[in-house]
């Protein structure tokens, strides 16, 4: 698989052109880490700041051409060594103030269990709140499933989200929105999960179809609110899907900033 060199230059040129424009003392704009291989595209993580340097979005944007030439035959569920499945996204340094601290995404090229629920193709986007290291270290369910059972605290997830138990290395336990569509005879489309390891919420996790991802030009939802927070900082309140000619982007926007509790 080839990345587009020409893809690459101009995103280069765009960003040392943005930078050039500003003034010393301007923090405003969208700073990007380096992009990654994706199919037979890119991606790459992005934050955007306001002049006070407090975050307004963060999320990423992969081309069209992310989108071809992904794996169909492995799992993104699948941990330890080189899977092509999973493509993990450090946060440009200028993100510090937000809770997420890297991207992790995970293609499902036959969908995940349970069965008749996820079992179509789709991706999970994780955003993550624990250190990198720490979270590669989550072993296998079997190994220690006290961790996974030691849920956080019911406050510190959305109203009407439960565990279905069970858990996935490098990961955590999922939890599911009781009323999501997907678990009240509707198809599945796109879906926003919580994540739980060891007492602390580590993660949230837009999930959307392949095919949805593919027909979709513009969507928001809302993102499902906890009543409290365990880290102090700037948490979103919308995900949005967008696609602007060649390219895909998933931000997570209207940030807010709370106190832990």
């Amino acid at each position: 698989m080839k990345l587009h060199t020409l893809s690459f230059a101009s995103l280069i040129t765009l960003l040392l052109i943005a930078s050039s424009c500003k003034k010393p003392e301007d923090l405003s704009g969208e700073y990007t880490a380096a992009p990654s291989y994706m199919g037979n595209g890119y991606v790459f993580s992005w934050v955007n700041v306001d002049n006070f340097n407090k975050p307004k979005s963060i999320g990423f944007t992969f081309n069209t051409e992310a989108l071809a030439g992904l794996d169909t035959s492995g799992s993104g569920h699948t941990s330890g060594g080189h899977n092509p499945n999973i493509i993990e996204l450090a946060m440009p340094a200028e993100a510090a103030n937000v809770v997420y601290n890297s991207i992790v995404i995970n293609w499902n090229p036959k969908g995940h269990v349970p069965n008749g629920v996820y079992d179509t193709p789709h991706f999970d986007f994780h955003f993550y709140s624990m250190p990198t290291a720490e979270r590669k270290a989550i072993p296998n369910y079997e190994q220690d499933s006290l961790k996974f059972k030691n849920l956080a605290p019911k406050d510190y997830f959305p109203a009407n989200y439960i565990s279905p138990g069970g858990g996935d290395p490098e990961m955590g336990t999922h939890l599911v929105d009781l009323n999501a569509r997907e678990l009240n005879g509707k198809a599945f489309d796109e879906t926003f999960v919580y994540g739980s390891y060891n007492g602390k919420v580590n993660f949230i996790e837009p999930m959307i179809t392949m095919a949805f991802l593919q027909k979709t030009t513009q969507y928001s939802r809302s993102i499902p609110r906890p009543a409290k927070v365990m880290v102090s900082g700037y948490y979103p309140r919308v995900m949005c899907l967008k696609k602007v000619d060649n390219y895909y982007s998933l931000s997570l926007e209207d940030m807010e900033y709370r106190l832990a509790e």
